[in-house]
């Protein structure tokens, strides 16, 4: 996991936890925080400043620039002459890739095709894969940045024709248009690399790239709140768990292990808009309660059971009121096994 990815989790995770805490956050509670209270707030934003402090000494972007006195190849967006390579291996595509830009969407387009005529086995063509998926989200997140047309377009209350014709033109380059808090962003289309490069790859990652195509017709947060019902958000956490225990050496485990993780905490600690603990007693809602007891009923032979059964052991012991063991719990149990192999 790279550093800004291991930055990005923390961030995420401390976000979460800091804006859910109903004890402390709450609108009705705020101006009656005393000293006690807050040693958890101080405790949140020192961890924070101190990961912020490391991430800015240690790291430095990555930035895709290609070292043309090492370059192989000499590629241009040209369709005739991009037919005509036969890839071998992971490295050349990656160097190849490192010399389009992308910003256009004709360089996805390129991207595809030197994948379909690549000659090599499966396990290769997973490691080529996870090459083409990285450029994908890489001009997803910088495509409307540099298209100021199509931004100005969404960015005042645009009609929905305008949205649609958007919607279909990025769809047919394997790109979805998405929308959150107002704010447009695009994503790779999961159905779209499913449809056209499934069969080129492993078992595992059609297996991968298929729970994601249906999770993704589907979100299961918007706007800060919980929009699937929790039988849903358990299924998810039910299929990430047998998905990592049938591939554990799947080439992007630790993809599969992160939305495991992130479907887990939220099923048990909640979102910024849906808490599982009440905003005024802080006691642990009646439906939660009977969801987990069940969870641990109904899936005996997964990870995540345990988790849930000593969650549960820990709620016990406070009364199922909400107490600083949670937070600590859920960064250890949840997401602590991730963070402590990103230290290897």
């Amino acid at each position: 996991m790279g550093k800004n990815r291991k930055f990005e989790k923390i961030f995420c995770i401390l976000h979460l936890y800091m804006v859910r805490i109903p004890p402390y956050f709450g609108n009705q509670r705020i101006l009656t925080l005393n000293f006690k209270d807050t040693l958890p707030i101080m405790r949140y934003i020192s961890i924070f400043l101190i990961i912020s402090l490391f991430y800015a000494c240690n790291f430095n972007p990555p930035q895709r620039k290609a070292d043309s006195s090492k370059m192989k190849f000499d590629v241009t967006i040209d369709t005739a002459k991009i037919a005509q390579i036969r890839l071998t291996n992971p490295v050349d595509y990656r160097r190849i890739l490192d010399t389009i830009d992308p910003g256009d969407l004709s360089s996805l387009d390129a991207a595809c095709t030197l994948f379909r005529n690549c000659v090599a086995d499966t396990l290769t063509r997973d490691s080529m894969f996870v090459i083409l998926n990285d450029f994908f989200n890489h001009l997803a997140g910088i495509y409307l940045e540099n298209n100021e047309k199509i931004s100005n377009q969404l960015l005042i209350s645009p009609s929905v024709q305008t949205i649609n014709a958007i919607h279909s033109s990025l769809e047919t380059h394997g790109l979805l248009l998405c929308s959150s808090e107002g704010a447009f962003f695009i994503e790779p289309y999961t159905p779209f690399l499913l449809q056209n490069f499934g069969h080129e790859l492993s078992p595992a990652y059609r297996d991968y790239l298929t729970i994601e195509s249906e999770e993704q017709k589907e979100r299961f947060v918007r706007d800060g709140k919980t929009v699937i019902p929790p039988d849903s958000l358990v299924a998810r956490i039910v299929t990430w768990d047998h998905f990592i225990t049938k591939y554990p050496r799947f080439i992007s485990i630790r993809n599969a292990q992160d939305k495991d993780a992130q479907y887990l905490g939220a099923y048990l600690a909640g979102t910024e808009g849906s808490t599982v603990f009440d905003p005024e007693t802080t006691v642990l809602n009646d439906s939660s309660r009977l969801s987990f007891e069940s969870f641990i009923v109904k899936n005996p032979e997964i990870k995540s059971t345990q988790v849930v059964r000593d969650y549960l052991e820990l709620l016990r012991t406070s009364d199922f009121r909400y107490t600083e063991k949670v937070d600590s719990f859920l960064l250890k149990k949840v997401f602590g096994a991730e963070f402590a192999e990103g230290q290897n």
